[in-house]
């Protein structure tokens, strides 16, 4: 009996021992699991920290590209506003070169000369005119378009306006006429030699002062439609000027013409009965004209 109390009490101190060794062991695995977890935690945590700077040095880098792509835009059109400046820079020199071309042609006289013979050298209103420019700095030729005595039929032949153009006003005069003998200059067209047909001009800005003689049928819109023709024979004709005076047979006063004139040409015509109380027959009337001429010239910005 007592070899199996003994023997019951050996197997119950061994069971005791391998619980005791069992929960050790739990022990021990449960605080290794915890350990495992925990540096699996730290771990996470550093690898989510990683990421999140790298998503902040991502942000950052493309902020800073974003930035340099603005940056860079913002150069590209300040480039580009400067090189529209400079090229419309370039465009304003090049139109002022082109206008200053222009101008350095000189100036064409077309029409009338009321100064006869070797004084028109001297008192014309071209050779005034001339001289104003020379004085004054402008180193710019007055070519002489003028005709002595002639009418603006002649004059209109001169600078090439077609024939049956010209014919036109003739028949148109003389069936107004009805018969009667109308002057030589209503129907007559001068004999012109080659140098006067010859056009060296066209480069040139034209004053066109016609009428004195007759040749528009004493209708100021004739004239004004005759010295549009001569005007359109240039290839340009922004640049110009309109000078008139009532004719010599006093068939239309200056009060007429200027009326139709000045509606016509608007600015750029001169009335000899607004610039001076001489006959433009005379020197001093020819002198007042290229005055005007001149300060005509300074205010449509012909001249600087």
């Amino acid at each position: 009996m007592n070899s199996n109390y003994q023997g019951g009490e050996g197997r119950n101190r061994l069971l005791l021992i391998l619980c005791i060794l069992l929960f050790i062991l739990f022990g021990v695995l449960l605080l290794w699991s915890r350990r495992s977890n925990a540096a699996e935690a730290d771990r996470l945590r550093e690898l989510a920290a990683q990421e999140e700077q790298k998503d902040q040095t991502g942000d950052e880098t493309e902020q800073d590209e974003t930035q340099t792509e603005e940056t860079a835009g913002e150069e590209t059109e300040k480039n580009g506003d400067q090189q529209s400046q400079e090229q419309q820079t370039a465009e304003d020199e090049e139109s002022e070169t082109e206008e200053t071309s222009t101008l350095a042609k000189g100036i064409v006289c077309w029409g009338d000369d009321l100064i006869n013979g070797e004084e028109s050298a001297t008192h014309s209103y071209r050779a005034v005119l001339q001289n104003l420019l020379n004085e004054s700095g402008y180193n710019l030729t007055v070519i002489d378009k003028t005709l002595q005595g002639a009418g603006t039929l002649s004059m209109m032949t001169m600078a090439g306006v077609p024939q049956e153009e010209v014919q036109s006003y003739i028949t148109k005069h003389q069936e107004a006429a009805q018969g009667q003998e109308l002057p030589i200059t209503e129907t007559g067209i001068r004999d012109l030699t080659a140098e006067q047909t010859q056009r060296n001009d066209l480069e040139y800005i034209p004053v066109i002062f016609m009428g004195y003689y007759g040749g528009w049928n004493h209708d100021p819109a004739e004239l004004a439609s005759q010295q549009e023709a001569i005007l359109n024979t240039f290839p340009q004709q922004d640049q110009y000027i309109i000078a008139g005076t009532f004719p010599l047979d006093g068939s239309v006063d200056s009060a007429t013409l200027d009326s139709v004139m000045s509606e016509k040409w608007g600015d750029h015509y001169i009335s000899m009965a607004s610039i001076t109380s001489n006959p433009a027959s005379t020197y001093e009337g020819q002198a007042d004209l290229a005055a005007a001429i001149l300060q005509k010239m300074k205010d449509l910005g012909y001249l600087a």
